[in-house]
Parts: C-alpha cells; structure tokens; sequence
C-alpha cells in the first residue's frame, strides 16, 4: 500500500485566529479527500512551550508537531528543525507568514524538500519593529525561488508582483469556510447570552479578529461611546488576544464604556458566539480576505465592514452587507443603529452574504485548488 505524502503547513502561531483557521479547514478538507496527510507544525521557542493551534489541531484529530526555533538559537535550530521535518517524511512544506517562509527557504537548502508559501495578510507600518521589516523584506527576496507564492487577495497578488516575482509563479486562491459546520451552530436564545449577561432583547455585535492596529477594535470602543450617549441597547463583544489588548482596555475605561463593550480574549466557540450574536462587525484598515468575515457570513449574520482587501467581492453595500469607511466611529454606530431597527433588511443582507459564500469560499473549493499546487510542484 502506497503511504500518502505528507504537506507540513508550517507557522509561527499566536494563537487561533485567520490563517491558523485557514489551516484547520484546509486541513480536514485534505483528510476527507485522502490525496495527501496534513502535518500543522507549529513553530515555537521550546518543545515544552505551548501553542494553541497544536492543540486545537490534535484535538481535531489532524497530525501536528511543535518545531523549537528561537531566535536566539538560530544556528543550532534551523538545522535540527530541517533533520526533524525531514524525519517526518515531509514531500512539501507550505509556509503561513514571513517567518515560516524565511525559515522553510533555509530548510529547503538544507533538505532539499519544496517550499511553497501562502501570503494572509502585509501590513508593513514604516515605523514598525525593525525585525519584522527584515523579516518581510528577506521573505519578499526568498520568494523568488519558491515555485508558488499564493496570495488570497488581489491587492496581496498584486504586492508580489511588484516584488520582481513572474505571473507564473503568483496564483490567488480564496480563503475558505466549512459552511455546513458554522451554520450548525445553534440559533438565538442562546444559553451563552445567560452566562455573558446579554439579556435577549440587546442588539448584540461579534467582532473577532487578532488585538492589531490593521483590525482597527478602537474604532468600535469609539462606536460604543456614540451608542451610550444615544441611549442604545447596544452589547458589543471582541474576542481576540493581541498586542493592543492594554490598549483597548484602558480606552474602554477612559471612555466610559464597560457596560457596552466587553473584551473576551481568546475563545473556542466562535460558531456558538456568531449564533448568539445579532450582527458581525469588522472595521479594519488592511486586510486580505479575513476569515472571521467569511464565518460570518457562512453564519448567516448581517456584517457591517470596510471596503479593504478583497472585502468587497462579498460585501457589497446595501446588498450583501453596510460598508462603512475606515476608522469612522460615527459611520460604525449609525450602521449598527440601522440593522437593529430594521430586522428584515438585515436578515436579507445576511441572506445574501450567505449565498455569495456558498459559491465562493467553501473549504472543499479551497482545498482543490491547492492539491492542484501540491502537484504540479512535486511532479515539477
């Protein structure tokens, strides 16, 4: 019996969030077609550290491995991590993030096993931290002997090509949802509105994306403020961890607006949470195709966004969703004030939105476009 090839999506995880839940539908998609076996290796400082993607893959029953790199150990690292990638019989690693793609183009000299790389998202601030530009800008050079740089946005598409690498080598292929799975969560007058303290006639709204300045969470605080000073019954709950959690905290205490927004951290049952919840907001300044949205809408819940990324091939204005523009408070409270008085046209841009993911952002249609790159790089 021949044994199936092994694909190792390999990422630096800090959590559960976008391209690590891209990873798990992809995953178990790969599994259900039985072409190939799915390894998530999780890049971490120690084998000891903890990773919750290890976990969450394990627990689903996906094979997964912790990978010690730590930067200051580099040199001894890399090459154990090469040995023991290739110890797990490895045919193609397939990099998520600018450190995966610097470190699988070095184990790649190493071992000589394919590397190709999925781009999420770039968010290159000019004063961001020095190694995170070097990272980047290593990742972009590195790219040019990757035999496929997959991005899942035009805009992202477009930033590689700009970065001298050929149309052949850059393809877009759309993040996708297990629909059947989001949408089998249970409906309204759900027990966790008890246990969150959301009585059952309050609007509530569900943003979940990582704590960054490109998800742009000050904007709902700011949002909230507006909400409380209009007497709205407004709940709005954040689940996400991230660099900017102090930050929000202390804005949501100086604006005076606890009672209206809650921070929830990092939280497992996102498909219960988008059940309870009356509408989905994600008022981002940069983005690819955020899968916190697609879960949204494959939730069958009215989304109010802005127009970044690939957002707008789903959410179209008054049709499929309300775009508002960016950082603009005002814009967010008054379209979060609309769904909640009129019911039946945010059941029908919900609706919408259901549909369009339906046709365009399936897990089964994501997976068959990358066995599609998985084997014309190892027949390459």
């Amino acid at each position: 019996m021949q044994t199936k090839q092994k694909v190792l999506h390999f990422i630096e995880s800090a959590g559960v969030y976008g391209a690590e839940r891209v990873i798990l539908n992809l995953s178990l998609q790969m599994q259900k077609t039985g072409e190939y076996t799915p390894v998530v290796g999780c890049i971490v400082d120690t084998a000891k550290s903890e990773s919750a993607l290890y976990d969450t893959a394990i627990t689903a029953g996906i094979e997964a491995i912790k990978i010690p790199i730590a930067n200051a150990r580099l040199l001894i690292d890399l090459p154990k991590a090469a040995r023991l990638i290739a110890e797990q019989h490895i045919a193609i690693i397939h990099s998520h993030g600018y450190k995966p793609s610097v470190f699988g183009f070095i184990i790649r000299l190493l071992k000589k096993i394919p590397v190709i790389a999925t781009c999420h998202l770039w968010f290159e601030p000019s004063k961001g931290p020095l190694k995170t530009r070097v990272m980047i800008r290593l990742e972009k050079f590195f790219y040019r002997w990757f035999p496929k740089v997959i991005a899942v946005s035009e805009p992202i598409k477009n930033i590689l090509l700009k970065s001298n690498l050929s149309t052949a080598q850059v393809g877009i292929v759309c993040n996708g949802v297990d629909i059947a799975e989001v949408s089998a969560a249970s409906p309204m007058h759900h027990p966790l509105r008890k246990t969150l303290n959301i009585n059952e006639s309050t609007f509530c709204v569900l943003n979940s994306a990582r704590l960054t300045r490109q998800k742009a969470q000050w904007t709902l605080v700011k949002a909230a403020a507006i909400l409380k000073q209009r007497g709205e019954s407004i709940r709005i709950l954040i689940v996400g961890e991230g660099p900017l959690e102090q930050e929000l905290r202390e804005q949501i205490f100086a604006e005076n607006v606890n009672d209206y927004v809650e921070l929830l951290g990092f939280r497992s049952d996102i498909n219960q949470l988008l059940a309870m919840s009356n509408a989905f907001a994600l008022p981002s300044i940069d983005e690819g195709m955020p899968m916190s949205l697609l879960e949204a809408a494959a939730a069958a819940k009215p989304i109010i966004s802005t127009l970044v990324g690939d957002i707008g091939k789903l959410i179209k204005h008054n049709t499929t969703g309300l775009v508002i523009p960016t950082d603009d408070p005002t814009a967010l409270a008054d379209a979060i004030v609309h769904l909640k008085s009129n019911a039946p046209f945010a059941r029908d841009l919900a609706q919408q939105a259901h549909a369009y993911m339906e046709q365009h952002y399936s897990s089964q249609s994501m997976c068959s476009a990358y066995l599609d790159i998985y084997q014309q790089v190892l027949k390459s």
